[in-house]
């Protein structure tokens, strides 16, 4: 968009395909806008959950079904877009993609950049209780004595041993901080954590009474520090309406944008029942 002036609103900035002329954004490109029958620079909105195609689809960023007068060319079907039925796209079936994990988990149950906004570079292997958990298991509030303990944990990359690293767990569904341990250091490339390990908030463990009431999305990261943190900064941290991305913009000196290793998971304060197949 244009900058507002006092007498002209923003406006779209036109372009052509072929020119590649659009200003510097998130991802910028000459789009045809269907509303104003012109081509025009777009860009991707900040935490924007771009829609995608199911997995083993090319994905034609043109929308169809009944709610858009619209056809998908020769060899694309209109079906309902990543993450979110209700957006139809334009997809041709490609047997031979390959996806890059976990990323694609992280986006396919959008979690990035919904929730978290850039994918880890690898998977966090997370144990509860003696049980390893898989990336969007969701434990039933029959079990929660399970999620009583913190968890152990292996990056999956060996990690150095003269960096310092940051553990956090957020409840993206109640906004909130539930564990956090900063300035970890590591031992031939294994976290040091133990029970005399002091954290920067104590871990509380998941009851039925928490709010609100349902489903909890769990988001645990792993981060490799660029610098130490400092009492000042830690303190600074919001127990109360907690958001990954802002956190990680406040204290950008501190961590990267970018977790090193990830996992998610779930769990309810009532009993699950959804129907099983």
């Amino acid at each position: 968009m244009s900058k507002p002036t006092l007498r002209i609103p923003s406006r779209a900035i036109e372009c052509h395909p072929e020119d590649h002329n659009c200003p510097a954004g998130r991802n910028p490109v000459c789009q045809y806008s269907l509303r104003s029958q012109k081509y025009v620079c777009c860009e991707d909105k900040k935490d924007a959950d771009i829609p995608t195609c199911p997995k083993y689809y090319e994905t034609l960023l043109l929308p169809c079904g009944s709610s858009v007068d619209s056809q998908c060319p020769r060899g694309y079907r209109c079906l309902g877009s990543l993450g979110d039925d209700s957006i139809k796209l334009c997809c041709k079936p490609n047997r031979t993609l390959e996806y890059r994990e976990p990323e694609h988990t992280f986006r396919e149950n959008r979690i990035v950049p919904r929730l978290l906004p850039v994918a880890p570079a690898y998977e966090l292997i997370a144990t509860f209780n003696d049980e390893q958990i898989s990336m969007g298991q969701l434990f039933d509030a029959s079990i929660l004595d399970r999620l009583a303990d913190p968890p152990v944990m292996s990056a999956g990359v060996e990690l150095h041993d003269e960096k310092l690293y940051t553990i956090v767990i957020a409840d993206a569904t109640a906004k909130a901080v539930t564990w956090l341990v900063a300035n970890i250091a590591a031992f031939d490339g294994q976290l040091e954590i133990h029970r005399r390990t002091k954290s920067a908030v104590s871990y509380q463990t998941p009851d039925l009474t928490d709010k609100p009431v349902g489903m909890h999305t769990m988001i645990l990261a792993l981060f490799e520090q660029n610098d130490t943190w400092t009492q000042k900064d830690l303190a600074r941290i919001a127990m109360d309406d907690f958001h990954f991305g802002e956190w990680l913009e406040e204290n950008a000196h501190v961590l990267p944008s970018q977790p090193l290793a990830a996992t998610f998971y779930g769990y309810s304060t009532k009993k699950d029942d959804r129907k099983r197949i």
